[in-house]
């Protein structure tokens, strides 16, 4: 049985480390993409950013919740709760920035469509 433990901390170590290294992986993706639009001037590299960044917290809160398997003592479950609920707050804002981002695309739209309008 103990051998059967060790093995599993084991896999959910590597596990955890894997999402770790994804996450930072298409942090580090999106951000090169972000900074080339910015350089071309692109409009939208806000909320392209920001749905990178949501997607990495989604991964990394995925080895959080394998942690949670791995918890031994109280003490880790605090730490690991206090993370999670931090992956959450951060998720929220971004989603709330990526909606506000949307909106105001929207409506720069709405305005440059009128402007057309004015100028037939």
């Amino acid at each position: 049985m103990e051998l059967l433990t060790a093995f599993t901390t084991h896999f959910a170590q590597v596990g955890i480390e894997l999402l770790d290294i994804a996450a930072m992986g298409i942090l580090l993706y999106g951000s090169g993409k972000s900074i080339w639009m910015m350089i071309r001037h692109k409009p939208g590299v806000t909320l392209y950013l920001t749905r990178f960044m949501n997607i990495a917290l989604i991964v990394m809160l995925c080895g959080e919740i394998i942690r949670l398997a791995l918890i031994r003592e109280p003490l880790e479950l605090a730490i690991v709760a206090g993370m999670v609920a931090l992956h959450g707050a951060i998720s929220f804002l971004i989603s709330w920035e990526v909606n506000r981002e949307q909106k105001h695309d929207q409506e720069r739209g709405k305005i440059e469509e009128s402007d057309q309008d004015v100028l037939l």
